[in-house]
């Protein structure tokens, strides 16, 4: 088993005066097992070369999917690790959620929250050049500040690059073989993803040395004339340029996907969870040539006036109006280079649990909608969700596939959601598979919110997670049992499905908090999301079903009426606080202790079902085939009296599970918050058909990413991301030499 990465001499073309372009670090390793040389690709399979991984998903399908089979159920627990690559060496981050991407021979990654691009010999887990962008006051202000999923990859004859969106949101091409930033991409190999966007330029400064604070506080400002730098209380203007932070602020938390000669580029923004301006910057889709960066078009996620969909914003549409912003593509996408569509999972408007300030259904937020590549036209759309007020935001790339479905070939796509449905569509023009009737929802009481009165409600395939919560959800072992459960369940508004937030005051119905099923991290997430198997028309969605409870109130120094718990007062950008303030003991926010309130003596009051971990659907019925908890069950005890005597079933694990699909198994592991407590970190193998398990074998860590796979030289890995601060790595398993 080879060593972790070890120091080794670099050669360092260091900051490359010929490029002309301050703060562009390269590194080059000198290694005898370099990559070889680039040969013509053979037939590609949705964009992908079998047995390679050249997309964030596999391939443009987004199918997580692998025709590998040298890894097996006869040889899975044989793995062993073969490398461990240190990406905490180029420093911190959040949690690596990092996918690598495999092609002619090398291993293209990301790491730390500078966003480092690499390359890694596939063999040993040395590194073979890196390159790193210094973006100063871009990169402190970010407001997706971490490694991001990966990067973006194509090739063209001889011509490999590899594509990174930087936190502070540029965007450069890099010859695969050398690292070096492509002369004839941009400026010197990088475009100004902030440039083209309707804004100026401007010096930017700041008023002190740490990042955004979610959601919107201590950003940066335009810099005053003739403002400098203070490298001692590392404040002032540095001389980076940007948008001016009255406007908002943009960025990118995933890969760029590449349709054939076009470059197409998402964004992010701030968290939803209790932001101070009532205003910010929207979300676009962007798309350039990919051997030259020229921009070729722009589409609106917030419509414009006078652009199909700017009626759904009843208040106004117009940058800067208040109520618009967000409404970003920050999701990894999807492709079918085929037909020349790109398809974008949209997430949600400006704040995440209350929207009285953008009355409307507010397209195109919650949106699937797919895009010509080549022009940037809308070819059709689906809401998914009308005026978003649960942070239901589509997190994750669709997926591809085609399956005959009552004895006809269809081309169908299905999103992963939030909300815990698969929303599947015939990806050529958008009509649903199986019916989604606009259906009566639960109404808000919450003080000038308008909830839409009706949302799609999918026929099929069944959700794979909770939703709401209703008398008939709750544990009912014994009458005092049951008596107890629904006492507690009764405190809070209950419903099936989008109950809106209540306010901690009360409203006309008299609850002060409401049931959240799934919630925001709930359902598919970051960490989750489908594979399919190509092959056969099965889909494998992990998530995790959670129940919890939303409370709004006002925050005291935000231009919101309501938002999530928080009080902004006193932070950099925050309003002044109003007469009679009085700070709290400590500032609220944040999520912990949501679902505390859901449980008798540490016994959740929902039924144990088969929700959340891996659920496989037959995609040319809609039906479930199975189901499997992540990792494995826990038992369930209690010390509270009300439990004596009975005997309580076990319940699944929690977090959510990371699935790849390969010639013959299901993969996955547990994610960072996943498996049963006390086992060690394990990957998993089950049987596609039946879910049974058939391998698993430790691993140093958690996964924290989706793993991929791919065959190097006759020998097959699975790589996979782990950890978090500087403890972050990306881990390489093998079968045992002969």
């Amino acid at each position: 088993m080879a060593a972790p990465l070890r120091s080794r001499q670099y050669f360092a073309s260091a900051v490359m005066g010929a490029l002309s372009l301050a703060g562009v670090i390269w590194w080059h390793v000198q290694a005898l097992d370099a990559a070889p040389p680039v040969e013509q690709p053979q037939q590609l399979v949705r964009g992908n070369v079998p047995g390679e991984w050249r997309y964030w998903g596999g391939d443009a399908w987004s199918t997580r999917y692998s025709p590998l089979d040298q890894i097996n159920a006869s040889n899975f627990d044989s793995l062993e690790m073969k490398w461990q690559w240190a990406a905490g060496t180029f420093g911190a981050d959040e949690y690596y959620r990092t996918t690598p991407l495999y092609a002619n021979g090398r291993l293209f990654t990301v790491a730390s929250t500078r966003r480092v691009a690499t390359a890694i010999n596939p063999e040993n887990g040395e590194t073979l050049w890196m390159w790193r962008l210094d973006e100063g006051i871009r990169w402190q202000k970010a407001p997706r500040q971490f490694a991001g999923r990966g990067l973006t990859y194509w090739q063209d004859g001889n011509t490999e690059r590899v594509v990174v969106i930087t936190p502070g949101f540029h965007m450069a091409s890099l010859d695969a073989k050398t690292g070096l930033p492509d002369p004839a991409f941009g400026k010197n190999g990088i475009v100004d993803l902030q440039e083209g966007l309707g804004f100026p330029l401007v010096p930017l400064a700041v008023d002190d040395s740490g990042p955004l604070i979610i959601s919107d506080a201590a950003p940066a400002r335009a810099a005053r004339p003739g403002e400098t730098w203070d490298p001692v209380k590392k404040i002032g203007a540095d001389g980076t340029v940007g948008i001016d932070p009255k406007h908002g602020q943009i960025a990118n938390s995933s890969p760029a996907i590449v349709v054939g000669d076009v470059i197409i580029v998402g964004s992010s923004h701030i968290h939803g969870y209790y932001p101070i301006r009532v205003s910010n910057l929207p979300g676009y889709i962007r798309a350039f040539d990919k051997r030259t960066g020229k921009p070729l078009w722009t589409f609106n996620l917030v419509p414009q006036p006078g652009e199909f969909g700017a009626d759904t914003w009843k208040n106004g549409s117009k940058i800067g109006t208040p109520g618009v912003g967000k409404n970003d593509a920050w999701a990894t996408l999807s492709a079918d280079p085929e037909l020349g569509l790109v398809y974008i999972p949209v997430g949600m408007p400006l704040m995440d649990e209350y929207g009285g300030h953008r009355p409307g259904d507010n397209l195109f937020g919650n949106s699937l909608v797919a895009l010509d590549a080549k022009t940037g036209q809308r070819k059709w759309h689906f809401q998914m969700v009308h005026h978003d007020i649960w942070d239901y935001d589509t997190p994750m790339a669709p997926n591809l596939m085609d399956v005959m479905i009552d004895g006809r070939m269809r081309k169908i796509i299905s999103q992963p959601t939030k909300q815990g449905w698969l929303y599947t569509f015939d990806r050529v023009t958008g009509e649903p598979i199986w019916p989604m009737p606009e259906t009566p929802v639960l109404q808000s009481d919450v003080p000038g919110e308008q909830t839409s009165p009706t949302q799609p409600i999918p026929s099929k395939p069944a959700p794979y997670v909770l939703q709401g919560l209703e008398e008939e959800d709750l544990i009912d072992y014994t009458p005092a049992i049951k008596d107890s459960a629904l006492k507690l369940a009764k405190r809070c508004r209950m419903g099936p499905y989008f109950i809106p937030p209540s306010t901690r005051e009360g409203g006309p119905n008299g609850f002060t908090c409401s049931w959240y099923a799934p919630g925001a991290a709930g359902g598919v997430n970051i960490d989750g999301g489908a594979s399919i198997d190509p092959e056969t028309g099965m889909l494998y969605v992990a998530s995790q079903s959670t129940l919890s409870t939303t409370v709004l109130q006002k925050d005291p120094c935000s231009e919101f009426n309501y938002s999530s718990p928080r009080d902004n007062c006193g932070l950099i950008g925050a309003l002044d606080p109003p007469p009679g303030y009085q700070p709290p003991s400590e500032r609220p926010g944040g999520f912990a202790g949501r679902g505390g309130v859901s449980q008798i003596g540490g016994v959740s009051i929902v039924k144990p079902r088969e929700l959340g971990g891996v659920t496989a659907y037959d995609m040319k019925t809609g039906d479930k085939r199975w189901w499997i908890p992540n990792g494995g069950f826990i038992q369930t005890t209690s010390r509270d009296p009300i439990f004596a005597g009975v005997t309580l079933p076990p319940r699944s694990s929690a977090g959510q599970a990371q699935v790849i699909t390969t010639k013959s198994l299901v993969i996955y592991g547990t994610g960072r918050s996943g498996g049963v407590p006390g086992q060690p970190p394990q990957l998993f193998a089950v049987d596609k058909a039946t879910g049974k398990q058939v391998g698993a074998v430790e691993i140093p860590a958690k996964t924290t990413a989706v793993p991929m796979t791919f065959l190097h030289k006759g020998k097959q890995y699975i790589v996979f991301a782990t950890g978090a601060g500087t403890s972050t790595s990306l881990v390489a398993l093998t079968l045992p030499e002969n």
